[in-house]
């Protein structure tokens, strides 16, 4: 899943973003700045999230979206939601996206592009969206079922499940690295 931090990129750094986002309580597993290529690993991959995903009521029971069985990992993008960072350097995007395709989550974004502000109050368009969930793959922060939280706006998702073919600007550059939050 996908989201925003809410910052500008290159501002400040991914690991401050980090720890300001462990401290509020709402602990990504990866926080990435696109400019810097910095990544910054919060969570154990096999560990929830603290970020509310979104859950929903179905036949009076509360369905926790974020604990359905398969991976659910969270990418928080040190970006602001008016500006999709899809539109500048994605520096470190491979490394991100080979971590997440060895969790298995499916290239691909079921819910289509994120950020078009699809109005899911209605009870087909919350089921729609529960069975696009269950397919897996990449999914905006506002496309999580039951989710009321903005996404990361409008985001190019080809150019982001596509890194090796946008050329060098999508590669991992030699001064990207990565760390992680005891």
């Amino acid at each position: 899943m996908w989201t925003v931090t809410g910052t500008a990129p290159g501002c400040g750094s991914a690991r401050a973003e980090a720890e300001r986002l462990v401290a509020e309580g709402c602990a990504p597993h990866l926080v990435w700045d696109p400019l810097s290529g910095e990544i910054v690993q919060t969570l154990a991959s096999t560990r929830r999230s603290d970020l509310s995903l979104g859950a929903t009521r179905y036949y009076g029971q509360h369905v926790d979206h974020a604990d359905e069985g398969r991976v659910c990992l969270v990418v928080a993008v040190v970006a602001r939601r008016s500006v999709p960072f899809t539109d500048g350097p994605m520096l470190g995007l491979t490394a991100i996206m080979d971590w997440l395709d060895s969790w298995g989550v499916a290239r691909r974004w079921p819910a289509g592009p994120p950020g078009d502000d699809v109005c899911v109050r209605d009870r087909l368009a919350r089921e729609r969206t529960a069975r696009m969930w269950a397919r897996g793959g990449h999914f905006g922060h506002d496309q999580v079922p039951g989710s009321h939280l903005p996404g990361p706006g409008l985001i190019d998702v080809g150019r982001l499940l596509t890194p090796d073919s946008g050329g060098t600007a999508l590669r991992t550059s030699p001064g990207t690295h990565a760390t992680a939050i005891p």
